[in-house]
């Protein structure tokens, strides 16, 4: 079960899609869960582990890192634990892959994983070397600091389209209702010398072949994004809720001065998506 979960999560994150079909399929599972029993189903289990929850929804962000143009796909997330481990309150919004291996209380640690769409060499990189689709593998450490505040840093390396460390950092500050739970909190992402050097360098052959002028850059240090991302998660029962997430990054550093986001992109980087939410044995 829980591989099938995570081959799901990766085509739906690899998917493209455009117009409102998206809001139109999310709809329709939010449609469908009216129909499900008042008594939600038991977690499976398999080997020991429990699948706490499953979120499946269409996402709207920049083409690629440092880009200004904007596409909408699929994107999704499992959340799993140790059998004998207490449920997971809730996940941060913007959780990929999580199989918790240590601790039962507020403080839990594991395996994470994440999937990185592919770069490809058209429009504005007419002429560079396509990126392929990466799987970032790795751990996780989230901390309950209170029961409105939760912290999380993840640390990965890629299989695939790069083979870089990157790492992720998020506290969020939580407000909760009968129905409703509202999170806020700052975010930091950071990719090491050679991921900057694998999405922001232009090489003197990529300049030559692109039709746009550009010089060629080679960038030297690692790449560093802070933002905020702020959500809003409406319960519609025990078992299922809707979630509509805004984020925001800010490339910095060397990355920032690349041609690819000085001339051709944007520093500032915007995200939206709406989801739907299942979690097992509530």
């Amino acid at each position: 079960m829980s591989t099938r979960i995570q081959e799901l999560d990766g085509v739906l994150r690899r998917s493209k899609v455009v117009g409102a079909a998206p809001l139109s399929i999310v709809i329709a599972i939010m449609s469908a869960s009216s129909a499900v029993a008042q008594e939600a189903a038991p977690a499976p289990a398999l080997f020991g582990w429990t699948l706490d929850s499953v979120r499946a929804g269409v996402r709207y962000a920049p083409d690629y890192i440092g880009s200004d143009d904007y596409r909408s796909w699929f994107s999704g997330a499992v959340v799993l634990s140790r059998r004998d481990a207490a449920p997971t309150p809730s996940g941060a919004p913007d959780d990929g892959v999580s199989l918790g291996l240590i601790g039962k209380g507020p403080l839990t640690a594991g395996l994470a994983g994440r999937w990185r769409s592919s770069r490809d060499n058209d429009k504005d990189l007419r002429g560079f070397d396509k990126i392929d689709g990466t799987v970032e593998a790795g751990v996780f450490v989230n901390w309950w600091a209170a029961d409105w505040m939760r912290l999380r840093a993840e640390a990965r390396h890629g299989f695939g389209g790069h083979d870089s460390w990157v790492g992720d950092f998020g506290a969020d500050a939580i407000v909760r209702t009968d129905r409703w739970m509202f999170t806020a909190g700052p975010r930091l992402g950071w990719g090491d010398a050679a991921f900057t050097r694998k999405y922001f360098e232009v090489t003197p052959l990529e300049a030559s072949r692109s039709p746009l002028g550009l010089q060629p850059y080679s960038p030297s240090g690692a790449s560093w994004s802070p933002g905020a991302l702020v959500s809003a998660e409406y319960q519609v029962n025990p078992s299922w809720s809707l979630e509509t997430v805004g984020g925001y990054r800010r490339v910095t550093g060397d990355a920032a001065d690349s041609p690819i986001v000085a001339g051709l992109g944007s520093r500032d980087q915007f995200s939206a998506s709406l989801s739907v939410r299942y979690l097992f044995g509530r």
